[in-house]
């Protein structure tokens, strides 16, 4: 297996429209799809005379989600992010709020309030990343541009007929410095550095443009590679989220609260991309439930919680000029928590491991489907940040 960081550096305005056609005045997505990367590539490799659908279905091309200079990596927000309204201030929900639902209190919701008694709700889809220990927002800026339609007969501009759509910004907000994204390309199942090689020559050096509306002069972009940053393995990740249970566990017990005795170990999957998820093998689900996480890795475990919400994503064929099939995506943020029937061993990490790097459900080479186990957001010190507020 091969992978590598990818920066996508903007040389002009990048539109990435969620449908086609009928996009005029809708909002771009302010990242990256792996969609589009995967779409350039197989047009690179097709002029290159080495197009080739086995090696394009190893392929994954993961969305690339907007950073500044410095930023290791760039993440969406987890869904149980909680903020109080009205302010940016950040937490995390996940281990008090299912440790509350596992005492099953009656008539009680897990509510938590700031000290100053206002209510904590939900912090919405942003991207994130952490700096000195802290989480920080990364955006885009978006305006509209307008442009004139074409003749196509004639190959003049059409009279009274003008369309517009928006586009992100190719620099940051009031500067000069350059829209960036950082995501990822991977090669999965074959160890061929001389392939590798190609592939990463074709995207540093034959893809200078990316996304829709590239005749009106827009989707100009660099793309740069790094090397994978050094981060915590996912061992002392879930052993992290397992302590963190188990005080939150020992904290309500002595309270009065009911026992919860935890068989093995504690562990989330969080969506990093919005995943195309089928049940049986065709019917559409937003649940990844331990059937299917027993098929996919092996591990007993129980699924304790989940936190999703939906989208319908499409997609158009740049080549043969129609739809792609539409479906039913678990969007990105969303998480799974799972509660393991005994102790991880090394072949369940490597496992787990591999279940990061390969990801799940449908259409993976398009950036579909990537995970990340125990995401670091759940293992920030919370409670030394915000207080005990919401515990």
């Amino acid at each position: 297996m091969h992978e590598t960081v990818l920066i996508v550096e903007a040389r002009e305005p990048l539109a990435f429209p969620e449908s086609k056609p009928g996009a005029q005045f809708r909002q771009s997505l302010p990242f990256v799809p792996g969609a589009a990367l995967f779409g350039a590539l197989g047009g690179a490799l097709d002029r290159s005379g080495r197009f080739d659908p086995a090696l394009l279905r190893r392929l994954r091309c993961r969305n690339a989600y907007p950073m500044h200079e410095g930023d290791a990596w760039v993440r969406p927000l987890p869904a149980t992010a909680i903020t109080p309204k009205g302010e940016s201030r950040l937490r995390d929900s996940l281990v008090p709020r299912v440790c509350w639902e596992q005492q099953t209190p009656p008539a009680l919701v897990y509510a938590p309030t700031d000290a100053e008694g206002r209510p904590w709700e939900a912090a919405g889809q942003k991207f994130y990343t952490i700096t000195d220990g802290k989480p920080e927002f990364r955006n885009v800026t978006q305006r509209i541009h307008t442009r004139v339609a074409i003749n196509r007969r004639r190959g003049t501009a059409e009279d009274s007929l003008l369309y517009s759509f928006f586009a992100i910004n190719e620099t940051t907000l009031e500067t000069d410095t350059p829209t960036r994204f950082i995501g990822s390309l991977a090669m999965i199942d074959l160890d061929d550095a001389a392939v590798w090689h190609q592939i990463t020559d074709l995207v540093t050096q034959r893809i200078d443009r990316l996304g829709a509306r590239q005749t009106t002069g827009i989707g100009g972009v660099r793309m740069t590679l790094r090397d994978l940053p050094a981060e915590r393995s996912i061992r002392e990740r879930v052993e992290a989220l397992t302590k963190r249970f188990i005080r939150q566990i020992e904290r309500y017990q002595n309270l009065g609260g009911a026992t919860w005795r935890l068989s093995g170990q504690m562990f989330t999957v969080n969506l990093i991309s919005d995943a195309i998820l089928l049940r049986d093998g065709w019917l559409p689900t937003q649940e990844l439930s331990a059937d299917m996480l027993r098929d996919a890795t092996g591990i007993e475990a129980r699924l304790v919680r989940s936190f999703t919400t939906t989208r319908i994503v499409a997609g158009w064929h740049a080549l043969w000029q129609r739809p792609k099939t539409s479906h039913i995506a678990v969007r990105f943020g969303s998480l799974y928590v799972f509660e393991a029937q005994r102790s991880l061993t090394d072949d369940d990490y490597a496992v787990l491991e591999r279940l990061e790097r390969d990801g799940i459900g449908e259409r993976r080479q398009e950036g579909f489907g990537q995970v990340r186990i125990c995401d670091d957001f759940h293992l920030i010190d919370w409670e030394e940040e915000n207080g005990s507020a919401g515990q």
